[in-house]
């Protein structure tokens, strides 16, 4: 038996130091590297369990590395109109909602599309007139359904009417009614693509058997599988029971309407926010309530900001909390949702500081890179992409679940530095930070190179060396 380790560790060593000076070769060189890579990482996965796991490891980083590379050197051609990408709510067999138009839903099969010049529909919805975020995302098709949420059958019935038109399947998580579609859009369409993203959190993944004929069966099926911080996908590739190499996409930043995105330090306030649904368990907003006010002393020219659709029975909570400490009712503000982009990053622009109190996420939250490309600081729970969110600890810092006590010392340590003098030195580096990671543009072009380069051989063209 080949000794899959050595062959893969030898390819490693070979090209470590292409990969350390990457931007002195032609592109050319990047390309090549990347198909090699590409094969040694599906290699290392059919050979998992002879293998060090740790090499499929940094397989799929390079792999990310090169990617970044090569698309700030190249520009798709169009592939023709006639092009599908459709996106099924199949988890359930429910209907989408119209906030996750502009979420990685409805956002990674739009600008997919929108890079390759096909068409985008995602199925089912219910009625157009639910979906004013369609206006923002000129040309996605919605299919619509009288059909009850939670039937299966018309998912069914519209892949056997419709299977000759999707030529690339965008699906999101690994659930029971994914891999059943998955496997009657194979008999099917046995030539599309289909790209997986996993945008679960360490504890759901552990709730999974990667072992099970099902979902080894669903990995194969697919073409690219990806989760949305770095740390997964490297927790994914260390597990000798992951049949596939996993690789990195995370939620990005698109800003549909082009309002102005402003990232100065001189309007910079002592604001701390913090923006999502408030109240709901995961989010864990009590704790950065109480850590506020225990750090109150030590900030006494600052204010906290909660943003978002405040859960009824967490109103309560908020008047009890008040009702305890009457003299922060004016400095922590709850400000209830904003639905109207303007306002919302008006806010941000103001900020200084974004705090992250969840419990959990599925990867990267979307908010964080609305945050980031305002140039705000972070903090952060522990959470799976909490190196991801603070950049290692240079765009902010993370404190350990649960511990008010950290979370505290976190505030006031971040607060008492955040002068303008040290926005001056953060905001370019959050920018750059968001500007390679983070902008769904580029990370549609990525995700165009990394799942469809077989067929794109000729379509696209190299612009700059």
């Amino acid at each position: 038996m080949p000794d899959y380790s050595k062959i893969a560790t030898d390819f490693l060593l070979e090209s470590e130091s292409i990969i350390n000076r990457i931007d002195e070769y032609p592109v050319e060189t990047a390309i090549k590297l990347y198909d090699a890579l590409e094969r040694a990482a599906w290699l290392s996965s059919e050979n998992i369990k002879e293998m060090d796991s740790e090499i499929r490891v940094e397989i799929c980083k390079k792999l990310d590395l090169l990617l970044e590379r090569i698309v700030d050197v190249i520009s798709f051609r169009q592939i023709g109109s006639q092009a599908g990408i459709y996106t099924p709510a199949i988890q359930a067999h429910r209907r989408w909602q119209n906030v996750e138009l502009l979420k990685d839903k409805g956002l990674t099969g739009y600008l997919l599309a929108r890079e390759i010049s096909a068409n985008a529909a995602m199925f089912f919805c219910t009625k157009l007139e639910n979906y004013p975020y369609l206006a923002d995302l000129p040309d996605m098709q919605l299919l619509c359904t009288d059909s009850e949420s939670g039937l299966a059958d018309v998912y069914y019935d519209h892949l056997r009417a419709n299977y000759n038109k999707m030529d690339i399947l965008i699906l999101h998580g690994m659930y029971s009614e994914t891999q059943i579609y998955l496997n009657e859009y194979r008999k099917l369409r046995p030539d599309g693509k289909v790209y997986c993203g996993l945008d679960m959190n360490s504890i759901w993944m552990a709730k999974i058997n990667w072992s099970h004929p099902d979902v080894r069966r669903f990995a194969k099926q697919c073409d690219l599988i990806a989760t949305s911080c770095k740390s997964l996908r490297d927790e994914f590739n260390q597990r000798y029971t992951v049949s596939f190499p996993c690789r990195y996409f995370p939620n990005g930043f698109y800003n549909p309407k082009n309002i102005k995105i402003v990232a100065e330090s001189s309007i910079k306030e002592n604001t701390i926010i913090t923006v999502g649904r408030i109240g709901i368990d995961p989010k864990n907003n009590m704790e950065l309530m109480i850590a506020f006010a225990k750090a109150s002393a030590a900030l006494k020219n600052w204010k906290l900001k909660l943003i978002g659709n405040i859960e009824p029975e967490f109103q309560t909570i908020i008047n009890d909390f008040i009702a305890a400490f009457p003299d922060l009712k004016e400095r922590i503000i709850f400000i209830g949702a904003i639905t109207d982009k303007v306002e919302l990053y008006n806010e941000y622009a103001k900020a200084k500081i974004f705090a992250l109190t969840s419990l959990e996420e599925g990867g990267t939250p979307n908010v964080y890179a609305e945050a980031l490309f305002h140039g705000c600081m972070f903090i952060t729970s522990d959470i799976d992409a909490a190196d991801d969110i603070t950049n290692c600890g240079e765009l902010g810092m993370k404190y350990k679940r649960g511990d008010i006590d950290e979370l505290t010392r976190s505030l006031i340590k971040l607060c008492s530095e955040a002068d303008t003098s040290a926005f001056s030195r953060h905001i370019p580096k959050s920018l750059d930070y968001a500007a390679k990671y983070y902008d769904w543009n580029r990370n549609a072009k990525k995700l165009a190179y990394a799942l469809l380069k077989p067929k794109l051989t000729n379509t696209y063209t190299i612009s700059h060396y």
